[in-house]
């Protein structure tokens, strides 16, 4: 049910006022008042919706009372209708100077009463709506993340949000009327700014694309601000300002500018890392092979048995520190790699030539090598997952003891191989498990043994294949089981 409006009735004679008030009371509430200084203050307490005025009233005339609604209460819209015995057209006129909106000749008929209140009393409807709507607006832009401001031709302020206000570090009454351009634009920046403004404003720019500027804060700091301005037109279609919309976007551009200068360092660290691996490669690899070689002359020319000992001690530990080094390298260069290629390979003659290659190393410490596998196993992989068969057998056979025996196995688990190496050797504890295959992660793990470059290939080159590597305890007694899965063909 809509509320019933509110008619403010203001004449010196009670008859007119009774009058009135029978005419309108069935569909508006009345308010009577006698005199103008007593209409003023019912203006203030009653709030009504429309007022009928008489004009030639003592002490104040309706054309006063009329003036001080207007000037002095700040009430443009408040509909008021003058009823007056005055027909000369220069009282309209006077009445339309102080500010009357209709005017009706004594004696009123109902009729013409009743239409000019409804056709008033539409129109300050339709104008308490777009207030409403208006207000709704502000509000809701005040609570916008970003600032949002209402520029008019002259790049002045005419309103600007509450978040707006918070990010320019200012007062909001401060704010409006206040030059933007002048105001709040880096000095470099003016010139740019106001070419685009002055498209914006003369049509020749209609929209406009994202672009970054800074905007200086009161207290003396600039922020980097995201913008994106478009004109605002009046009911007539005539640019009448620019709205504005900006986002602080200061900590994103600093995020940027850090995160490059991580890129730049990683890029460095990167390039000291080739270097690195190319000083392995050439300037370490060359004096340690040469040494191998003066070792083992040496140990042949020598007749001394503790000395040959000690030569044969001393090569032993420079195989270990070439071993190191080539190590060293190929995880390095696995570790460059982003991605890899994949083809269908025979995992089952892979593993079959890995074990040839490495029948040296197994004869010499007494051991067996058994394969468990169902003929031809074809896998989706890169001919690189060979380096993880190499290094797991590798790995059992230096950790084993002599005469053990290690089990290589094949066996199906779903849309995948998984191939196990089951050793004899002394096994990982459960509580380093975790980090075995971490190179960074086990160098202080005392209960592990080497220096798990070997291991942590391997988890290398599995994270290439998308596929995981596990151990586990020996089931059938001590020593360790390291298995991995791969896709089949």
């Amino acid at each position: 049910m809509n509320p019933r409006y509110k008619i403010l009735i203001v004449d010196d004679e009670p008859l007119n006022v009774e009058l009135l008030s029978i005419y309108i009371e069935d569909e508006y509430d009345v308010v009577t008042s006698h005199n103008g200084k007593d209409a003023l203050k019912k203006v203030k307490t009653e709030s009504p919706d429309l007022i009928l005025l008489d004009v030639m009233m003592p002490d104040m005339n309706g054309y006063d009372v009329c003036r001080v609604i207007r000037n002095e209460f700040k009430m443009d819209f408040l509909p008021i209708i003058m009823v007056t015995a005055l027909t000369d057209r220069s009282d309209h006129q006077k009445g339309i100077d102080s500010g009357a909106d209709e005017f009706l000749k004594k004696p009123v008929g109902k009729f013409e009463l009743e239409k000019k209140i409804t056709s008033l009393l539409r129109i300050k409807e339709q104008h308490d709506n777009m207030l409403t709507e208006k207000n709704k607006a502000y509000y809701y832009l005040d609570y916008v993340g970003g600032l949002v401001a209402v520029l008019d031709l002259n790049y002045r302020i005419m309103h600007i949000n509450k978040k707006g206000s918070e990010l320019l570090d200012c007062h909001l009454d401060h704010l409006l009327n206040d030059m933007w351009i002048d105001s709040f634009i880096p000095e470099d920046f003016i010139d740019d700014i106001k070419v685009h403004y002055d498209g914006l404003v003369s049509g020749t720019q209609v929209s406009c694309d994202y672009y970054e500027c800074p905007v200086s804060i009161r207290n003396g700091d600039e922020k980097m601000f995201r913008w994106c301005d478009s004109p605002i037109k009046d009911e007539s279609g005539s640019i009448a300002g620019i709205l504005i919309s900006g986002e602080d976007i200061t900590e994103i551009k600093d995020a940027e500018r850090k995160l490059q200068e991580y890129a730049r360092e990683l890029e460095r660290s990167n390039e000291l890392k080739d270097l690195f691996t190319d000083v392995m490669r050439h300037d370490l690899l060359n004096p340690a092979g040469l040494i191998k070689s003066f070792v083992e002359l040496l140990g042949d020319m020598e007749t001394d048995n503790h000395k040959k000992e000690l030569f044969s001690k001393l090569s032993i530990t420079t195989d270990k520190l070439i071993s190191m080094i080539h190590d060293a390298a190929h995880l390095a260069k696995v570790e460059s790699l982003k991605d890899i290629n994949f083809t269908v390979v025979d995992i089952s003659s892979m593993i079959m030539d890995v074990v040839n290659g490495s029948m040296y190393q197994v004869k010499e410490k007494g051991m067996d090598v058994q394969i468990r596998s169902h003929g031809k196993c074809h896998a989706i992989s890169s001919p690189i997952i060979e380096e993880v068969f190499v290094n797991l057998l590798s790995n059992s056979i230096k950790y084993s003891q002599n005469g053990g025996t290690i089990t290589i196995e094949i066996s199906e688990m779903k849309d995948k191989w998984k191939i196990s190496f089951t050793d004899q050797g002394e096994g990982i504890p459960d509580k380093s498990k975790s980090a075995v295959f971490e190179r960074f992660k086990r160098l202080h793990k005392e209960d592990v043994k080497g220096s798990g470059i070997g291991l942590a290939i391997v988890k290398r080159i599995m994270d290439l294949h998308n596929e995981n590597i596990f151990v586990e305890d020996n089931p059938n007694g001590c020593g360790s089981v390291f298995w991995l899965t791969l896709k089949k063909a």
